[in-house]
């Protein structure tokens, strides 16, 4: 999976890719290459039976302020929503349709549509100095990227709209309030813990958390009795498997000792 000059792909132990923002001259803007490029990265660990964890980060001191404004306004006449459309939707759509967790390592602000690929990541990680802003108000736009569905879903329609509305930016202790970061660690500590948390994952079934993030994916589109029947259909494929036998008989083995 080789690594472009605005995207570095590393792999860890493990089973494990990062891949990296790398513009960090620009505070990781996303101009067109560089969308492109995180598009094509993101496609090939989706398709990678060997990767089981991804994690999304940004090189130097933010994780990415939004798109390259500069790049975009420069006399374009290509609509917004076409924009969206072929640079952006299908990166963002497949972290949440991809059966491998994507775990979000924040390092600092997440701007305008950087904030989307924070919110469409399984796990959040964020520095205590990092931070996330809805800067779109600021230039006259909306949120997008699918920032609106994320936002209200998570934290209901009044602090959505004041969230998009202020443009204030939510510092990393907020976040956790919120329910819009898992954890806050110290700044030198976020690369370490994302691997951390990446190891557990992986040392979990892969088909049991492929499952679990279908199933929570598909309950937040649907009511709960499909709910039901969707984690149903996948617990009879979890149980069915190899690995379920075996860590069945594991967990009886140490329950009698």
């Amino acid at each position: 999976m080789p690594s472009t000059n605005t995207i570095e792909v590393l792999h860890h132990d493990d089973a494990i890719v990062e891949i990296r923002l790398n513009r960090p001259g620009v505070r990781n803007a996303l101009n067109e290459a560089t969308a492109l490029s995180l598009n094509a990265a993101l496609q090939t660990v989706a398709e990678d039976t060997g990767v089981r964890c991804v994690i999304l980060s940004g090189e130097g001191a933010s994780f990415c302020a939004g798109a390259d404004i500069g790049e975009f306004e420069s006399g374009s006449t290509t609509p917004a929503s076409e924009r969206l459309a072929t640079l952006f939707k299908p990166a963002l759509l497949r972290m949440v349709a991809m059966p491998k967790p994507v775990i979000a390592a924040v390092n600092g602000a997440a701007a305008g549509i950087g904030m989307a690929y924070v919110l469409a990541s399984d796990m959040v990680l964020m520095a205590r100095s990092a931070y996330l802003k809805l800067a779109f108000i600021d230039i006259g736009l909306i949120p997008d990227g699918g920032i609106t569905w994320h936002l209200v879903r998570r934290i209901g329609h009044a602090r959505a709209f004041e969230l998009a509305a202020t443009a204030a930016p939510i510092d990393a202790e907020t976040c956790q309030t919120l329910g819009l970061t898992n954890h806050v660690v110290d700044d030198e500590s976020l690369q370490r813990e994302a691997l951390r948390w990446a190891r557990l994952l992986v040392s979990q079934s892969d088909q049991a958390i492929a499952h679990t993030k279908q199933a929570m994916r598909a309950s937040a589109l649907s009511d709960l009795e499909t709910a039901f029947d969707h984690e149903g259909r996948l617990q009879d494929e979890c149980k069915a498997s190899p690995e379920f036998a075996t860590r069945i008989a594991a967990f009886r083995d140490a329950r009698r000792r």
